[in-house]
């Protein structure tokens, strides 16, 4: 019951942008992440494609060949919010 009492507030927190987390938010992120690899991944992925979208230094190419390994990566994770994320990367990088 406790874990899922911790995934449930870290899933409030994910909206929010991980450089705007608190101390304690970060704590119990940590904390899900050691008892949900679902979570776990989802938060590895969405601080991937952060970093992705903001690599102004990369060329349209170098971008567009990243975004597709991401894509490819989460639609292959098995988890439907990663691959409806990469159908709408996907439209972007089109």
């Amino acid at each position: 019951a406790a874990d899922f009492r911790l995934i449930d507030a870290a899933r409030r927190w994910l909206p929010i942008d991980s450089a705007r987390w608190t101390e304690a938010q970060k704590a119990r992120i940590a904390e899900v992440c050691a008892v949900s690899e679902r979570l776990r991944t989802l938060l590895e992925m969405r601080v991937e494609l952060s970093a992705l979208w903001s690599r102004s230094n990369a060329s349209a190419e170098q971008l567009v060949a990243q975004l597709e390994a991401w894509c490819r990566r989460a639609e292959s994770s098995g988890m439907r919010s990663l691959e409806e994320l990469s159908l709408r990367v996907r439209c972007y990088a089109a």
